[in-house]
């Protein structure tokens, strides 16, 4: 398996200074069991303690800024805990998500990572994720964090220790032996050592900040300081669930039936590149908020022009919008809306969505969906 790469550095440092502060973090049993799921002995608090230089007032305003990105992941944090549990995962895994992507399943790296998880594409593909003109399972919720489970659970096979299966997510599992065997250990003190510098930069800071933000996440005190004790509660029930609709059916139409806005649908299925399912035969999953399911159920009816809807056609040298609108019968501002145009450019190779049977494109433009 390859190495999977992450946000951009710029992105990355922001996140990764964020709870440099832990002087107020009490050495308790509580603290000691959450470093000891990532195999971690419950003394290496008092070594993170030491190396705190950020002033109080600062370290709130960042404490608020990942209280909010854990509340953005509201949607997908109790179904990736669950996934991560039945896999055997420890659940603090849940911030080496966060550290990737902040819980948004649109993140996407200069490097080509993308999701939840930020796995590459070949990453992807030898984890069983499909990629195509259609689809892109890395930001599936559902079956990204499936794939990522199966992916620590194979570094937690040849590493032996949890900490050590985070590390090599970050930097590979090949960099990590490197570093394992100058340094003679695989101690976590001594991998991080400042001064040795047996692995990357970023990947000291990457471990760190996810032992950090573990403690300070299952801090009962911090959470009771803020306007967000529901957070504590996260977890308990479903948000979202998977149903299967037909190939080629649109967004717009299943958010209809669902009496729901594009916008919000959408918000949970990023995995599909446009705003209809892949067409040809079978069903496709869509997520849907659990409260809609029994409406689901009760009221869906399949729509009778799913496959009929759109086509994908490949740009060839001299293609025209104009050439384009008389070869399909529909209107240029069609083509455009429907691919959210704001310039006409077209180049060799790029695939744009031509709409066959009519839709109200001016109108859900109008709501801000397209």
């Amino acid at each position: 398996m390859t190495q999977i790469l992450k946000l951009s550095c710029a992105v990355f440092f922001s996140i990764s200074v964020l709870f440099a502060d832990f002087n107020r973090m009490a050495y308790d049993r509580h603290n000691e069991g959450v470093l000891n799921s990532f195999g971690v002995s419950g003394s290496y608090l008092a070594k993170l303690q030491e190396k705190t230089v950020t002033a109080p007032n600062r370290l709130h305003s960042r404490w608020d800024f990942f209280l909010e990105q854990f509340d953005n992941g509201y949607a997908f944090i109790p179904v990736l805990r669950s996934i991560m549990v039945e896999a055997g995962i420890p659940q603090e895994f849940l911030f080496l998500a966060m550290a990737e992507s902040g819980f948004s399943v649109r993140a996407y790296s200069p490097k080509k990572a993308a999701g939840i998880w930020q796995i590459m594409p070949k990453t992807a593909r030898d984890l069983g994720l499909r990629i195509n003109d259609y689809l892109d399972e890395r930001r599936d919720p559902i079956k990204s964090t499936q794939a990522a489970a199966k992916y620590l659970r194979y570094l937690y096979k040849h590493t032996g220790e949890w900490y050590l299966a985070a590390m090599a997510y970050n930097c590979g599992l090949g960099r990590l032996r490197a570093a394992i065997k100058k340094a003679n250990s695989n101690d976590i003190e001594v991998l991080l050592d400042e001064e040795k510098k047996y692995l990357p930069q970023e990947t000291r800071s990457y471990i760190r900040m996810i032992l950090e933000m573990s403690l300070a996440f299952n801090s009962y005190e911090k959470f009771q300081e803020s306007n967000k004790k529901y957070l504590l509660n996260r977890g308990a029930g479903d948000t979202i669930i998977g149903v299967k609709i037909g190939a080629g059916t649109t967004l717009e139409y299943i958010a209809q039936q669902l009496d729901m806005s594009l916008v919000e649908l959408k918000k949970y299925n990023r995995q599909f590149r446009f705003d209809f399912l892949p067409p040809g035969k079978g069903d496709y999953t869509v997520y849907i908020p659990y409260e809609k399911l029994s409406g689901f159920r009760q009221a869906y009816i399949p729509d009778p022009n799913a496959n009929r809807n759109f086509i994908l056609h490949e740009i060839k040298k001299g293609d025209t919008l104009y050439g384009l609108s008389k070869k399909y019968g529909v209107s240029m501002d069609d083509i455009r809306l429907a691919n959210q145009m704001e310039k006409v450019f077209l180049r060799p190779k790029q695939k744009i969505i031509i709409p066959i049977i009519h839709h109200d494109y001016k109108k859900v433009a109008n709501k801000g969906n397209y």
